[in-house]
């Protein structure tokens, strides 16, 4: 009969902890904003908007992961945001937003529409404390769901500039 000593014993709880740690860890990076994205075809890069002005909106999605719907969230910031400004839900953090223009379902290969599609035109909020001529990000965070190797959700950023009038 072979007995393991303290030592031996702490050595192997310590490593199984490490072990699960590194697991955990792993696990939660596993939401992951990918360099593939959609592209905002309006409004075009550049375009001033006025407080209050109506402006046409069309995102073309990239379905990176083929799911049958694509959510979009569409946000507008004062600094372009950042891969580590979106969050595990699909969403860009407190912050690193001033104004969020809402939650979109982008229905794919033809399917009937679901849920709240993307409209055709947003309207631009008043912003106090943002001059006029500032730029700002006009933001869409696509969330790609059921991708290949087990991984939930992935996100994609895509960022547009608009001057502010």
């Amino acid at each position: 009969m072979h007995f393991l000593s303290l030592a031996s014993i702490s050595t192997l709880v310590l490593s199984a902890a490490s072990f699960t740690h590194a697991v955990s860890l792993t696990a939660a990076k596993r939401q992951i904003v990918v360099p593939t994205h959609g592209t905002t075809a309006e409004p075009t890069e550049g375009s001033v908007i006025a407080a209050g002005d109506s402006f046409p909106f069309h995102y073309e999605n990239v379905d990176y992961c083929e799911s049958g719907y694509s959510p979009i969230s569409v946000f507008l910031s004062t600094t372009a945001p950042t891969d580590a400004d979106v969050t595990n839900s699909g969403e860009l953090a407190d912050g690193s937003y001033v104004y969020k223009f809402g939650d979109f379902l982008i229905a794919n290969f033809g399917l009937p529409g679901m849920g709240t599609p993307p409209p055709p035109s947003l309207t631009m909020p008043p912003l106090d404390g943002v001059a006029d001529g500032s730029t700002l990000y006009l933001s869409v965070v696509e969330t790609y769901r059921d991708c290949p190797g087990g991984i939930q959700l992935e996100y994609g950023l895509e960022t547009t500039t608009v001057v502010y009038a």
